[in-house]
């Protein structure tokens, strides 16, 4: 009897621990994903500050293959009160970044001469959860408010508020059933799409929903099927919602982001950027598809690198309950080793064998939190030589989340001495090997 009741504990703690795989490392919302000549700009709110998470740097992650992302900053916003940025090209070679300030709960429009600016703040829009959409049948651009409404912009590019003043405010029609926030909106097929996220943020009732209209004003009519996305218990995926979608090789994905189911949330502080592949059938219903965990893989891309440590033997000096070593090398970037609070951590990596290294990646629980770290490299572990040494000055985790240097090691040693949160916390650790 009491072998049968561990191993119900057991099978309990594993089901609760597997979680959907997020396709960046760190806690990131609200994702707002395009595609800008030959890469993918993922523009998101940085998380995991509560209580509303809305004291960090803003990235954009950008890949050209789906399967190496690197986040850079947003130039020129503050450092704080930035939420669900979305960005859109202007035809006069302009970037314009549509975002909310996580104080005033309204939305406004900044201005960049690149996608990573710097930009410059243009007007205050009002509404909420803004993300532009050009309308590929007008070719107009407009921008969708949780309101419940479409901003027409001045459209005009020769006028001195192009793309940054509303010359119509167009209420949606239909009965858009749990209306709440994250709206998005796309043209398929002769349809226009009015998507949202319904339930509350904080609660398991957060969710996807979508309405169908052949006329961008409406009336639309809400999927039958609705929501597209929700709860999931069973695959890990608690309070979905906040997304955009994107197609890629003809087929269509969305991006989402859910709660870190080991925080026990839900909670609207803690939440990952994920990816499911949704289709369509012949009325324009959407379907979902399947959770994605490596959406690379899936679409037969590769990364440019092979993660030698993935999977090896790894030792950490101290562990934080399920926050175990094994996490580091085990390819999800849903699970973290971590110390207890104030304990640094030191993590060690076996590769099997002596290997040619290309790069080093770590990535930080918070990449824009400082840290006071080094890593060096060995073929016998006992003799350790400095890779990167930051030991005595703390840097941004971004800034040395890659270390492109080429070596030789079978052991790899990465020591945090300590860090803003006074911890250490990795998502994962990687030894990485151009393919040839």
């Amino acid at each position: 009897m009491k072998n049968i009741f561990s191993l119900t504990l057991f099978l309990l703690a594993a089901n609760f621990l597997y979680a959907q795989k997020p396709i960046v490392p760190g806690y990131y919302a609200d994702p707002s994903i395009k595609k800008f000549g030959d890469t993918y700009y993922m523009c998101v709110t940085t998380d995991g500050y509560p209580p509303f998470g809305n004291d960090g740097q803003t990235f954009v992650w950008t890949s050209d293959n789906l399967a190496d992302w690197k986040p850079e900053v947003l130039k020129g916003l503050p450092n704080e009160t930035i939420w669900a940025p979305a960005i859109i090209a202007g035809k006069n070679g302009k970037f314009y970044l549509y975002l909310q300030n996580s104080i005033d709960y309204s939305g406004y429009v900044w201005v960049g001469d690149s996608l990573t600016g710097p930009f410059t703040k243009a007007n205050h829009l009002g509404g909420f959860d803004l993300e532009p959409f050009l309308d590929p049948v007008s070719k107009k651009i407009y921008v969708i408010s949780a309101t419940k409404e479409l901003f027409e912009m001045d459209n005009d590019v020769n006028s001195p508020t192009y793309l940054t003043k509303i010359v119509k405010h167009i209420p949606l029609e239909g009965s858009l059933f749990d209306f709440t926030e994250g709206p998005y909106m796309f043209y398929r097929d002769g349809l226009y799409y009015a998507m949202w996220s319904g339930g509350r943020c904080w609660q398991k009732s957060y969710n996807v929903r979508y309405a169908i209209s052949k006329n961008i004003e409406g009336p639309y009519t809400d999927g039958k099927n609705n929501p597209i996305i929700q709860t999931d218990e069973k695959a890990g995926i608690i309070g979905p919602g906040h997304h955009s979608v994107i197609q890629i090789d003809g087929r269509y994905f969305i991006f989402y982001h859910r709660e870190d189911t080991s925080r026990g949330g839900p909670n609207c502080n803690y939440r990952l950027t994920c990816v499911s592949e949704i289709s369509f059938n012949k009325d324009g219903e959407i379907h979902l598809v399947k959770y994605v965990d490596d959406l690379a893989a899936l679409l037969g891309k590769k990364s440019k690198y092979i993660n030698l440590a993935l999977h090896k033997d790894v030792f950490a000096n101290t562990e934080s309950g399920n926050y175990v070593a094994n996490n580091a090398v085990d390819g999800d970037n849903g699970t973290r080793w971590s110390t207890e609070a104030n304990q640094s951590g030191i993590l060690s990596v076996d590769l099997g064998s002596e290997q040619a290294i290309n790069a080093v990646e770590i990535d930080f629980e918070y990449a824009d939190k400082w840290q006071l770290f080094k890593v060096e490299y060995s073929s016998d572990n006992q003799n350790w030589q400095m890779l990167e040494d930051h030991s005595q000055e703390a840097i941004p985790a971004y800034k040395a989340m890659f270390i492109n240097k080429d070596f030789k090691a079978r052991y790899l040693r990465l020591s945090i001495l300590n860090s803003e949160d006074r911890s250490a916390s990795i998502w994962e650790f990687k030894a990485l090997q151009l393919r040839k």
